[in-house]
């Protein structure tokens, strides 16, 4: 597993990945995955490389028009795909403070395991997990689809995955950070 902290997605088109990861490598380490229009990337700074990305978007960089969305992820880790929701649960425990009193949801976008992982049903466990943790604290949580005050995203890329907590006020100021 390479140690990486952003995923970046490429708009589909012949060359576009490849032009994209030109212009990402000025701004840190990144690679292709075995995924189509989909790289992984180690960046020193997170905010820093999304406001640098966010400066070449402004200032209407070409190779921006080859970006689709980025995922700045906390945290990385393998799994087998029966051991994926008991996993996810215990890597994104850290988030539930934070979310104390606010809205969200649970997003997986899985890549590869067909057959072998249900989106669905790992998100819902994961929800189910977080309400229960901010319950025995005697914190609120609420679900919402719509404009959420934060978005847990698992992003899978066979048997790795990397987890992130979006904020609504991260995903306003930079549209190209998105869950599905």
């Amino acid at each position: 597993m390479k140690n990486w902290n952003v995923l970046v997605t490429a708009q589909p088109g012949w060359g576009r990945e490849l032009h994209l990861l030109r212009a990402l490598n000025l701004l840190g380490e990144f690679h292709p995955t075995q995924f189509k229009d989909v790289c992984t990337g180690r960046v020193e700074d997170v905010t820093r490389f999304l406001d640098a990305l966010l400066r070449a978007r402004e200032a209407n960089e070409r190779w921006t028009r080859d970006l689709a969305r980025v995922i700045p992820v906390e945290r990385t880790f393998r799994f087998a795909p029966e051991d994926l929701a008991t996993q996810l649960k215990q890597a994104v425990a850290p988030f539930a403070q934070r979310m104390a009193g606010g809205s969200f949801h649970v997003r997986l976008e899985r890549r590869g395991l067909i057959g072998q992982v249900t989106s669905p049903e790992v998100e819902r466990e994961v929800a189910d997990h977080l309400f229960a943790l901010l319950e025995d604290r005697g914190k609120d949580l609420h679900a919402s689809f719509r404009e959420p005050d934060y978005i847990v995203a698992a992003e899978t890329l066979d048997d790795e995955c990397g987890v992130a907590l979006l904020t609504r006020e991260v995903m306003e100021r930079y549209p190209f950070v998105q869950a599905r």
